[in-house]
């Protein structure tokens, strides 16, 4: 089968949907299929056209990067005349979804679009642009594509732009060969001076609505001997170094920026608890919550339409109210002082990712998905 996976940024561009759309295609590829990965090409230096393993990259020429948004008009073009039995489209950033769908209009390849999550702009200008492309442009977006995918029933049913329209559930993937609990963390702890702590864990962009900051208030009203090790790198890590700082926990927070994906699962091993307080509708799955389940770490995650989804709440971890310090730090103190409880979710946690989150049970679905679309076209 020829598969296009539209997504507007991709490696080595860092986040959820870039790391899931990898992960999808580099198993597509290994089970034979015909995969090419449509992108924009955000950063000159990078190719336009890259041989991978088993599959390649096209990258089409971008005017800019506005918002986050990849300006990548020429894509309705190439997405035209790339030889197709099913395209893929991921949404969000809006402007890739609306060019390939433009693209294929005259063409009857059916078309599969998995929405990752809402835009979310803050302020009032914001708010308008968002307003603007979903009342001008996102319902012919929805309307060209013959499957909906959502990662969580609950953030689906939440979606203002998905209300009345059908939907498919498929979760994000995990490869569960590279994140398991037979990694040693250990010499990530011997590094980084943390032979002795308990280990909070936060990745993920350095990003106002990631929720770091209520981390790091989280972590003053904890016991010192408590310390919180931050993967991720982006705009708010100045301020919030400056943040650790007047709490008074600089010295018991270590910042990562530049941790490899291949380090990554150590990162995950070193630590006794994964924290994961995202709080508005930009995050519509939670990736790095499965990875952490995955290795077998228990999770404490944000109460909110899909990263709750993602777990049993009181089996592989525990559910907290959005941008609450105390509260955070109570969950955190209730599974630090209680370790057997914390074995016990960290191994349920890998047995909901074995069921659910593998890359190869998710990539079932997806063929299966496919197949409707190419019996159907």
């Amino acid at each position: 089968m020829r598969i296009v996976q539209v997504s507007p940024f991709y490696d080595p561009h860092a986040g959820g949907v870039e790391a899931h759309v990898r992960r999808l295609t580099e198993e597509l590829a290994r089970r034979g299929e015909e995969v090419t990965v449509l992108t924009s090409r955000y950063d000159r230096s990078l190719p336009e056209e890259e041989a991978r393993a088993g599959y390649r990259v096209l990258r089409v020429r971008t005017r800019g990067v506005v918002l986050d948004t990849p300006i990548d008009t020429g894509l309705a073009r190439v997405v035209r005349d790339l030889p197709a039995d099913v395209v893929h489209v991921h949404y969000p950033p809006p402007l890739t979804a609306y060019f390939a769908t433009r693209g294929l209009k005259r063409r009857s390849t059916p078309v599969c679009l998995t929405y990752h999550c809402d835009l979310y702009r803050a302020g009032a200008g914001g708010r308008l642009l968002t307003a603007l492309y979903e009342g001008l442009f996102l319902s012919s977006v929805l309307d060209r594509a013959q499957r909906i995918v959502t990662h969580t029933r609950s953030y689906a049913e939440t979606s203002a732009p998905l209300r009345g329209r059908p939907v498919e559930i498929i979760p994000s993937a995990v490869d569960l060969e590279r994140f398991h609990p037979g990694i040693s963390g250990e010499a990530v702890r011997a590094r980084l001076g943390l032979a002795d702590r308990r280990v909070l864990l936060f990745t993920g962009r350095l990003v106002p609505h990631k929720g770091l900051d209520v981390v790091l208030r989280a972590l003053a009203r904890l016991p010192p001997d408590v310390a919180l090790v931050v993967v991720g790198r982006g705009p708010g890590l100045a301020s919030l170094t400056a943040l650790a700082r007047r709490l008074g926990v600089a010295e018991r927070v270590r910042f990562c920026p530049d941790v490899s994906d291949a380090e990554l699962p150590s990162y995950y091993r070193a630590s006794d608890l994964f924290v994961f307080p995202s709080h508005n509708r930009l995050e519509g799955f939670g990736l790095a919550v499965a990875e952490a389940m995955a290795c077998g770490i228990p999770v404490i995650v944000a109460d909110m339409p899909g990263v709750r989804e993602v777990i049993e709440p009181g089996q592989e971890g525990l559910l907290t109210e959005p941008l609450l310090a105390p509260e955070l730090a109570d969950r955190v103190a209730e599974l630090l002082s209680d370790p057997t409880r914390a074995r016990r979710m960290g191994e349920a946690g890998r047995r909901r990712a074995e069921a659910r989150y593998d890359v190869r049970t998710v990539v079932d679905q997806l063929v299966m998905l496919y197949g409707s679309l190419t019996a159907a076209d």
